[in-house]
């Protein structure tokens, strides 16, 4: 196992550990692991989520707050201040826990995570699907993203100054209709843990959970200058990431949130469709669907099922 320190780095640097790290994984097959205290305020939106179904893009302007992508799938965090983010890279799904498949791929490896947290002072428990309880209230964000190969990229952000709710003030009539949360109040490291500093909190984590693991770990320096932060630029247009030129369809609400699909006009032959959305599954897997290819087998989803998502795609092709 391969560990980076916790370190302050601006949020689009944070983000382009996930791929680097990630790309690491799979060539060394070993995991890797980094830390990076960040400030906001910012908008993480999934890497799937279309951002003005999330966000009032003018809204966040107003309030100078940048809303970036990461390349994880999932819901979008809110990270209002000082926050931290964890990046957990693996060569394939059961190298950290030994007996997770697809099908538990948050809910095996996120356990090392809980134990880190609750070592930091944080009792932390997992239900289920896309956020982790802090003092059984709900506190940190997970996405991932896996690889043809199989290697697994997952992302937890916690806010420290401001839950990662998002505010209301910055969200779509869409997202509002949404309770993420199952009627529970997000919390925020600061309110659970007052006198607690993000780099002390942040130490204690990667502490927890390297003793989690039992596995050594080398210190593995992470030079800036490697991170390629230009797919975290900014998002400027609500319509992002939907190709230039696709027609959007009806979104459809399932368990996580909503489903989005987008297509080609029907004019000048063959379609192409865009899946998108809340949804917790790889990126490749959702290209796949969408170009009408038989979907992998196993693949891991949280919060919809391979059936909503083959509809959503039928529905471009209408």
């Amino acid at each position: 196992m391969h560990a980076i320190e916790p370190k302050k780095r601006p949020i689009p640097e944070a983000l382009a550990l996930g791929p680097a790290l990630l790309g690491r994984a799979e060539q060394a097959q070993a995991v890797h692991v980094a830390l990076s205290l960040v400030d906001g305020p910012a908008v993480v939106l999934g890497a799937a989520q279309r951002a003005g179904r999330v966000v009032e893009l003018a809204a966040c302007t107003t309030r100078g707050v940048v809303v970036l992508r990461r390349a994880t799938t999932g819901t979008a965090a809110w990270l209002g201040g000082r926050g931290l983010v964890v990046t957990l890279a693996l060569p394939h799904v059961a190298a950290l826990v030994a007996d997770a498949t697809p099908r538990t791929l948050l809910n095996r490896n996120v356990r090392p995570l809980l134990r880190g947290f609750s070592h930091a002072g944080a009792l932390a428990h997992y239900f289920g699907r896309e956020w982790i309880s802090l003092r059984k209230r709900p506190a940190a964000l997970l996405g991932f993203d896996v690889t043809p190969s199989g290697a697994v990229l997952i992302e937890v952000f916690v806010g420290h100054d401001e839950p990662i709710a998002l505010p209301t003030s910055l969200t779509s009539v869409h997202e509002r209709a949404l309770d993420r949360f199952g009627g529970k109040q997000p919390t925020s490291l600061s309110e659970i843990m007052p006198s607690a500093a993000p780099e002390a909190f942040a130490h204690a984590l990667l502490e927890g959970f390297l003793a989690r693991v039992e596995e050594p770990a080398t210190a593995l320096a992470q030079d800036t200058g490697e991170l390629d932060t230009s797919p975290f630029a900014p998002i400027t247009s609500a319509l992002d990431p939907v190709p230039e030129a696709f027609v959007l369809h009806p979104a459809a609400r399932v368990p996580i949130g909503w489903l989005e699909s987008a297509s080609t006009s029907p004019e000048g032959g063959e379609r192409h469709v865009w899946l998108g959305g809340d949804v917790l599954a790889p990126r490749f897997a959702l290209d796949r669907i969408a170009h009408g290819d038989a979907p992998p087998p196993d693949i891991p989803l949280e919060g919809a099922t391979l059936a909503d998502l083959v509809a959503r795609r039928d529905l471009g092709l209408v």
